[in-house]
């Protein structure tokens, strides 16, 4: 006879409002979630490979957001069943004040992780002037960022909460050179444009070149300048094989500039 009773409660049970209403949260549920994983994880935040840096913190949000629905699931479910949601919503704000005030300064670098994120201040991969040394941006998440020194090689590990502002280092550079009055125009343009022509063909740091002609006239002679844009971080190679290729060319042609010539 008590098996008879339990069968007979648990039909009770299945047939009552409450269980329908947790079938019809856990049903909802599944799908949002199955449509985070599916749909928006994989379609939208990872279609654009080249761009891991957004697409990390576009997978983040939507992990968030798995998460989100499976609390707000329990706490339905739980509503549905006569538990008294609202009392243990105050015990946990209580536990999440505590918590919160423990780990005040983890979420100081969360927050400034976003800022930084938000207002483009790098991403990995960038070149960066910290604390007056140049430096390659290697790791970056929400709550630190790794630098490497290009002088010394040294990693720093930086609380996102520490980085108020920060130089990032251009890619656009230029090549300036100062002749003398004498010195004829059209071959000062020969000999210029060789030498962006070598930069463009054996330099593999070189994005883009090109010759800009005179770009300035000084009481000491005519300036002329290449403009080219480089990685940062190979900057000072490209620096040096346009010093090495200049000389070539100048050599050659028997065109000589200043003292003053220089590369920025």
């Amino acid at each position: 006879m008590e098996d008879v009773y339990e069968i007979t409660d648990a039909l009770k049970y299945f047939s009552s409002s409450a269980f329908i209403g947790s079938v019809i949260v856990l049903v909802i549920a599944s799908v949002l979630l199955w449509i985070i994983k599916q749909y928006l994880i994989k379609k939208v935040a990872y279609t654009r490979k080249s761009d891991q840096h957004k697409n990390t913190f576009i997978g983040m949000i939507f992990n968030v957001l798995q998460y989100l629905v499976i609390v707000v699931a329990v706490i339905l479910i739980m509503k549905l069943h006569g538990v008294n949601v609202a009392s243990i919503l105050t015990g946990l704000g209580i536990v999440a004040t505590i918590v919160g005030l423990a780990l005040q300064d983890t979420l100081k670098d969360i927050i400034s992780g976003i800022n930084i994120y938000n207002n483009n201040f790098y991403k990995v991969g960038d070149m960066v002037r910290w604390n007056n040394e140049e430096c390659d941006v290697k790791y970056f998440s929400a709550r630190v960022t790794k630098f490497q020194s290009l002088k010394t090689n040294s990693t720093y590990t930086v609380c996102n909460s520490q980085i108020r502002s920060i130089e990032k280092i251009k890619d656009r550079h230029s090549a300036t050179y100062l002749f003398p009055f004498d010195r004829d125009k059209e071959a000062v343009d020969e000999v210029m444009q060789k030498i962006a022509d070598r930069m463009k063909e054996e330099c593999e740091h070189v994005k883009t070149i090109h010759y800009d002609g005179i770009c300035n006239i000084e009481p000491t002679g005519v300036t002329y300048e290449i403009k080219y844009t480089c990685f940062a971080h190979k900057s000072e190679k490209v620096k040096d094989m346009f010093a090495a290729v200049s000389y070539e060319e100048f050599k050659k042609s028997g065109i000589l500039p200043a003292f003053s010539s220089m590369y920025k």
